[in-house]
């Protein structure tokens, strides 16, 4: 069956964009009830081959999200440290590797080190999710489930930053970054731990009060002025998470991207290339070395969260969304065209 543009797959789209760009639980709460108030009952299919483009739509979201929100996000953090470290000197005012420009900044890493490098650190996030989800788990007998989130994220605060060394890092400089068990590393990684944990913790429970507040009773018909009340609601929420998101989860993430690097071995090389040094990365040493000579402090790295550096942030995480609604667009049009009407 052809495909034909249809309200309802636009409406999906549009609220993917927004539960894409705006960090949530993952379930696409933003927007939730008012994708149900205008969605009829799905079409009911037993083609089993739609799974193909739906478990590839997936992966690829997976790894959109990894490369670009993870590594891309981390390295860049970093460059422009790099950046404003080195302004004095002549051949380095413009990093090799922009990572706001996707194409290029993939090609460069793809060059060095392959798929591989692309993927840096991917089984140590396996890990840490996999540690943070039981520990996570274990805690919530004994505490609320926000609680146990956001102590879980302390406790593994170390194992989050050796999954960011073997981000930043290529393999063979990690063999100077010391295991897990270090309390002074830990205790410098707690503050800023917990203020991302927490701005973490603050998205994924916000959309979830608000629906529960004002959902209405199942299998109860909704008005027009019920429907208004369901969109503006909607749109309210959708703002509170922005603002959220933009002045208190990504700066706290930059704050905590900024500790762990600043915790690496001066002589550490990284995957920040340098026009005049091609052939390695800057050391943790240099990136630092107009800011701090010793490891940052919390505050010292909030102090460097500035408007530059959030909006070459907020632009690579654009690109991102970007990329991942095209996924999206692409899957739903494969199951709009093979689903019945």
């Amino acid at each position: 069956m052809a495909y034909q543009s249809h309200p309802h797959f636009l409406l999906t789209l549009f609220r993917e964009l927004f539960n894409t760009l705006i960090h949530s639980t993952g379930d696409d709460p933003l927007l939730a009830r008012t994708h149900r108030s205008f969605q009829n009952q799905p079409a009911q299919t037993n083609n089993i081959l739609l799974l193909v483009p739906i478990t590839l739509g997936l992966i690829l979201n997976l790894l959109t999200r990894y490369i670009i929100g993870h590594v891309l996000m981390s390295i860049l953090i970093l460059e422009t440290v790099g950046k404003q470290a080195n302004t004095s000197e002549l051949g380095d005012k413009k990093s090799a590797l922009s990572n706001r420009q996707l194409l290029r900044a993939s090609a460069i890493l793809y060059r060095s080190g392959g798929v591989r490098l692309l993927l840096n650190g991917i089984g140590s996030a396996c890990t840490y999710w996999a540690m943070h989800i039981s520990v996570a788990k274990l805690l919530t007998t004994l505490l609320p489930s926000p609680a146990a989130h956001i102590l879980a994220s302390v406790l593994l605060a170390e194992t989050h930053f050796i999954w960011t060394a073997r981000t930043i890092l290529p393999r063979d400089q990690l063999r100077f970054v010391s295991n897990p068990g270090d309390h002074r590393r830990w205790k410098a990684l707690v503050l800023p731990t917990l203020v991302y944990a927490t701005a973490e913790t603050v998205m994924m429970y916000i959309p979830a009060l608000f629906d529960s507040s004002i959902a209405p009773p199942p299998n109860e018909e909704v008005t027009i002025a019920g429907l208004l009340y369901i969109v503006r609601s909607d749109i309210l929420v959708l703002g509170l998470m922005l603002s959220a998101q933009l002045f208190l989860l990504l700066p706290s993430y930059i704050a905590l991207i900024l500790v762990q690097a600043s915790l690496l071995p001066p002589t550490c090389e990284t995957l920040i290339f340098s026009l005049s040094r091609q052939q390695r990365g800057r050391r943790v040493g240099e990136i630092f070395s107009a800011v701090n000579r010793g490891p940052l402090q919390a505050q010292e790295a909030a102090q460097m969260i500035g408007i530059g550096r959030l909006l070459s942030c907020l632009e690579l995480h654009g690109k991102m969304c970007l990329c991942l609604v095209g996924v999206t667009a692409v899957v739903h049009s494969v199951v709009y065209c093979r689903t019945p009407k």
